[in-house]
């Protein structure tokens, strides 16, 4: 792998990043582990072939991302996801005039409580129900309301944060 190292700086490049752009949308392709998979093969050419040394590992970001998994899966496991769902369809269903005032501000209430906006994807369902049975909103109307928690549940545009 000599040769690979004694290249010119922008044929290194090119090479460098046709190495991490193949893996990446040949694994995207594949699919589940082969995304990880070959982004590892990616980087062990990198490593070993063009000398590049691997930076320190992101442990934050990490740890950040397990304690909301896990905290995700333990509120699953115990039933309180069912719960703050169920008490979200209560308040919805007594209010359907105003779902579309109502639902962000629960997918933003349950954003905050879960730490993370895929506890959202159970209330579209709700929504839904409720904007088609019991009120005359239209699909097209009812439909970006719930993705409307991502930009809603950032401390600084949150109502009751402020």
């Amino acid at each position: 792998m000599e040769f690979l190292i004694n290249l010119s700086e922008g044929s290194q490049f090119a090479i460098q990043l046709a190495i991490v752009l193949i893996c990446l949308f040949y694994g995207a392709k594949k699919g589940g582990i082969a995304l990880g998979l070959l982004g590892g093969i990616g980087l062990i050419v990198l490593v070993f072939g063009f000398g590049i040394e691997p930076g320190k590992p992101a442990i934050d970001v990490m740890l950040t991302i397990l304690a909301v998994v896990v905290t995700s899966a333990t509120l699953q496991a115990s039933g309180g996801l069912d719960v703050m769902l169920q008490i979200a369809e209560k308040l919805l269903r007594k209010n359907p005039k105003y779902v579309s005032i109502l639902a962000p501000f629960v997918t933003c209430t349950l954003t905050i409580l879960c730490g993370t906006g895929h506890v959202v994807y159970t209330m579209l369902p709700i929504i839904y129900d409720i904007a088609i049975k019991m009120t005359s909103v239209r699909n097209a109307q009812w439909r970006p309301v719930p993705s409307l928690h991502k930009w809603v549940s950032s401390p600084p545009l949150c109502p009751w944060l402020w």
